[in-house]
């Protein structure tokens, strides 16, 4: 957007979401991630109305999860002040201040149940709306939603990089094309895995959920945690990847102790090696070894879900190496390097090269709807408009 902003009002809307202690912000990526768009604005000499979101308080005023200390640490960010408003309807149009922020939107029950008229009385308050806030756009709630049909409507400068990542690296990817998709639950994830099997040249299963599907392949995995009603899935997708001549890569060795805890005596177990007792926390030497070979061969890697159970040491250490290459990878061969959900981006920041990474996204669940092939209403809002 070029035009002079000067006599608009933009109604922004962002995740400001982030996690706090004793209302002290502990993590400002999501807030980071906006500033650029609020600056732009600024220098286009918007008035900027800020409408985002802290937690779930069901349509009812929660103090705790009010928006107002919120304000204070973004006010210290952009060295300007912020006018803290609670109230829809209130004046800001014709106002000497500059940027507002308004309280929690989700006090309100009309925006979780994106009412139109809700959407409408919002838009009153602007002339403009953005949305810069990816990690919520797969929820069809009224900010998100119903404003783009009341004003003219654009992505942010946070939102428009996250499009355009992830339809760089599914939709148009250079290829091969390599999928990693670990964490503990193929429950959550069946949909991404049978839309990766259409797309990928070559996917890598990590993490709790590689041992239901040892045991779909009729493996032991002694006393390592699992999905029971997942087996069949697992021997679905197992046969699916076949049939679509997809490299389908499970564990061949694992990281194992007796129990999970800090510092665990652990020793490196070949799969049939397995003893009843042992429990699978992390990939071995040998499925490390072979994932690393596989990413010398990418050309696009789509990236969810830790390798092993990355809150305990020492099995914290296959996620680490692979992140660690992948960023070398990106610097060094300009492979495209796509990463998100949030334990995804708390075992790439223990290797401390997230900045190396093409793009890690914020979002969680809007980044694995995002995988599943889904139409994320936010994002739709505004296009087909």
């Amino acid at each position: 957007m070029d035009q002079d902003l000067s006599n608009k009002v933009v109604l922004l809307r962002t995740d400001f979401n982030v996690p706090t202690q004793n209302n002290k912000i502990v993590d400002f990526t999501r807030i980071n991630e906006s500033i650029p768009t609020i600056k732009a604005l600024i220098e286009k000499k918007a008035t900027i109305l800020i409408v985002t979101h802290r937690g779930r308080p069901n349509g009812k005023i929660d103090t705790k999860l009010s928006m107002a200390p919120i304000a204070i640490e973004v006010e210290k960010i952009l060295k300007k002040p912020i006018e803290f408003i609670d109230k829809i309807g209130q004046r800001v149009k014709n106002n000497p201040k500059k940027i507002f922020m308004l309280e929690n939107i989700r006090f309100h029950e009309e925006e979780e149940k994106n009412e139109l008229n809700f959407a409408k009385e919002l838009s009153k308050m602007a002339d403009i709306y953005i949305n810069d806030a990816f990690s919520v756009s797969h929820r069809a709630h009224s900010s998100l939603c119903g404003i783009p049909k009341f004003l003219p409507s654009y992505f942010g400068l946070c939102m428009s990089k996250e499009i355009e990542s992830l339809q760089n690296s599914l939709s148009t990817p250079k290829k091969p094309l390599l999928a990693i998709i670990g964490g503990s639950k193929i429950l959550t994830k069946i949909d991404i895995l049978k839309n990766l099997n259409k797309k990928v040249d070559t996917m890598i299963i990590g993490g709790a959920m590689a041992n239901t599907f040892l045991l779909a392949k009729g493996i032991s995995i002694g006393a390592s945690l699992f999905e029971s009603q997942c087996i069949d899935i697992a021997q679905d997708i197992i046969n699916d990847a076949k049939e679509k001549n997809v490299n389908l890569i499970i564990p061949v060795d694992g990281k194992v102790a007796k129990s999970l805890s800090m510092n665990a005596v652990a020793k490196n177990k070949n799969i049939e090696d397995i003893e009843t007792d042992d429990m699978i926390l992390d990939l071995g030497a040998e499925s490390i070894k072979i994932i690393l070979g596989e990413l010398k061969k990418a050309e696009t890697v789509i990236w969810n879900g830790p390798l092993g159970a990355i809150e305990y040491k020492p099995f914290d250490q296959a996620t680490i190496t692979v992140a660690k290459e992948l960023a070398r990878n990106c610097k060094q061969k300009n492979i495209k390097v796509v990463a998100g959900g949030g334990d995804t981006i708390y075992g790439i920041n223990l290797s401390k090269c997230v900045k190396d990474f093409t793009h890690v996204s914020t979002a969680g669940g809007a980044f694995l709807e995002w995988l599943e092939g889904k139409t994320l209403p936010g994002v739709s809002a505004i296009l087909d408009k």
